[in-house]
């Protein structure tokens, strides 16, 4: 006959072997893998805001940035993008072309320009201007 205590702890133990198969299950949403499981609003603009932090891996070539500026610079543009791309957004994203599009817009808004002299330079006249 099986005492109490071992069915209990029996079925606690097939519990937690569930909650991790379910966490296991559940591995963070992809860029790559939108179409095969859609990215909810708010997962697909922090993909997007990491993309952009990646960026800084070249700061100094692509910005004239240190690394740490570059990631300054980012962080400090990364809530006001997130904000102006969430109304356009939509609620689930299930569409290559559709995360692209986001993509493009908050790497425009939140990926610095160059920097000459400590200034961001966003035109061709304005390099002129300030690379001299």
């Amino acid at each position: 006959m099986t005492s109490c205590r071992s069915l209990r702890s029996s079925g606690v133990a097939l519990v937690l072997a569930g909650l991790v198969a379910g966490a296991i299950a559940q591995a963070p949403y992809s860029l790559k893998t939108v179409e095969a499981r859609p990215i909810p609003r708010d997962d697909i603009l922090q993909l997007w805001r990491e993309v952009a932090l990646q960026q800084c891996a070249d700061a100094r070539k692509r910005f004239n940035l240190s690394n740490e500026e570059c990631l300054r610079e980012i962080a400090r543009r990364a809530d006001a993008c997130t904000v102006s791309q969430a109304p356009s957004t939509p609620a689930l994203v299930a569409s290559t072309a559709v995360s692209k599009d986001i993509g493009r817009k908050y790497l425009q808004c939140a990926v610095p320009y160059y920097f000459c002299r400590g200034v961001e330079v966003k035109t061709e006249k304005e390099a002129l201007a300030q690379c001299r």
